[in-house]
C-alpha cells in the first residue's frame, strides 16, 4: 500500500521555514541555552531573538485558482485602502491614473511574496532606504521598496513592496524580462510591511477596506470584469435600435391579412354562380 503524502493525510498543514532562517534560529536557540546558564537576562534575551527569527522565517504552501486574466493578492493582510492615484515614477508606467489597493501585513504574517498575474516583468527597481526603526507610516521615505511593473497581452499590474523597518528583511528573486505565473512566490519581505498593487484604472475592485486577503490564492478582480464607463449612456444605442428597426408601414402591411391563392379562387366561382343564377331568371320574366 502506497504511503500517503503529508497533504493527503494532513492538508491543513501546509507550514514552511526558510532554510537560512532555521539556521540562525538555531545559533541563537544553544547561544539562549549557554548565556543563560550564566546570566538567565542574557538567555532570555537570546531566546526572543531567536522567536524573531523563526518568525520571520515563516511560510506557506498557497493553491491559486484556475482561470485567465486573475490579479491574485501577492501577500497575507488586511485591505488598508482601495483609492485612485498616480503610479509611482519608480514603475515606469505611462499611465496618468491607477487604481490602488493597499494590503498591510503584521510581523505575524508568512513572509512570501507571490506574483499578481501570469506575465513578464516590464520593469523592477529596489530602493535601499535608510535605516530606521520600526515604521507606521507605509508612505515613509527611509522604507526599504521594490517596484515591480508586470504585464500580459491584455493589461499591467505595478507593485509597491515595502517593509516596516531596520533589518534585512526584503529580498525579491527577479528581473526585467523574467516571465512570472500568478501565485508562484518570487521574493520574501519578512516581519511585515505594506504592498500597493496598482491595478489599471477600468478595473472593477469588489473587496473593502477591512477585508482579510491571502496571497496567491485571493482573487483582487477578474479581468473579465470591467468596471461600467460612465460616459456611456443608454440614450446613444437608441438612433441604433431604430435604424435596425422596420418602417412602421411595413409593419401595418404584414399585419394587413392576404387571402390565399385557392381561397381566392373559391370566392370568385361562388360569384360568377350568383350571377348566372340571376340571368336566368331573368330570362324568365
Amino acid at each position: 500500500m502506497a504511503k500517503k503524502s503529508l497533504s493527503v493525510s494532513m492538508p491543513w498543514y501546509r507550514a514552511q521555514f526558510d532554510l537560512e532562517g532555521l539556521g540562525f534560529g538555531a545559533l541563537a536557540l544553544v547561544l539562549a541555552i549557554v548565556l543563560g546558564a550564566v546570566f538567565w537576562p542574557l538567555g532570555f534575551i537570546s531566546f526572543v531573538a531567536f522567536s524573531v527569527i523563526i518568525l520571520a522565517s515563516r511560510d506557506c504552501e498557497r493553491t491559486s485558482p484556475e482561470g485567465t486574466g486573475l490579479v491574485l493578492s501577492p501577500c497575507d493582510g488586511v485591505i488598508e485602502s482601495v483609492s485612485e492615484v498616480s503610479p509611482p515614477r519608480e514603475l515606469r508606467w505611462d499611465q496618468p491614473e491607477v487604481l490602488r489597493v493597499r494590503i498591510a501585513s503584521s510581523p505575524f504574517s508568512i513572509n512570501g511574496m507571490r506574483a499578481p498575474i501570469t506575465g513578464n516583468v516590464e520593469s523592477f527597481l529596489v530602493e535601499p532606504g535608510a535605516p530606521t526603526a520600526l515604521s507606521m507610516d507605509a508612505d515613509n521615505t527611509d522604507l526599504k521598496e521594490a517596484f515591480i511593473l508586470t504585464s500580459d497581452e491584455e493589461r499591467s499590474v505595478g507593485l509597491r513592496i515595502a517593509t516596516g523597518g531596520l533589518g534585512p528583511r526584503l529580498d525579491i528573486d527577479l528581473e526585467a524580462g523574467d516571465g512570472v505565473r500568478a501565485g508562484r512566490k518570487i521574493g520574501v519581505r519578512r516581519l511585515g510591511g505594506w504592498c500597493d498593487v496598482y491595478l489599471p484604472p477600468e478595473s472593477s475592485v469588489t473587496l473593502l477596506p477591512g477585508m482579510t486577503v491571502i496571497a496567491g490564492e485571493t482573487k483582487l478582480c477578474d479581468a473579465a470584469v470591467i468596471a461600467p464607463d460612465p460616459e456611456m449612456e443608454s440614450d446613444d444605442e437608441l438612433p441604433v435600435k431604430l435604424e435596425s428597426a422596420a418602417p412602421v408601414e411595413d409593419v401595418l402591411a404584414e399585419d394587413v391579412a392576404v387571402p390565399a391563392p385557392e381561397e381566392a379562387s373559391e370566392q370568385t366561382s361562388e360569384a360568377d354562380v350568383v350571377t348566372e343564377v340571376s340571368d336566368e331568371e331573368e330570362k324568365k320574366d
